[in-house]
């Protein structure tokens, strides 16, 4: 119950972190890290992010304040 209480409060405080313009840095590393704290693979936590941070940069207008 504590480990998945803490792992709760990790992953919302990185959304709102996020959310709120605190992390002006690459944040891959983090939902790397948050991923594997929840129990997902190095490996895949690490190709799933690439993934995803590769999906979003080539969305127009995603993530880029427009």
């Amino acid at each position: 119950m504590a480990l998945s209480a803490g792992l709760e409060a990790l992953t919302v405080a990185l959304l709102e972190s996020v959310n709120d313009g605190v992390l002006d840095d690459d944040v891959v590393p983090l939902v790397i890290a948050t991923l594997i704290a929840a129990g997902v693979p190095e490996k895949r936590a690490s190709d799933v992010v690439v993934d995803v941070s590769s999906a979003i940069s080539a969305k127009p207008g995603f993530g880029d304040g427009t």
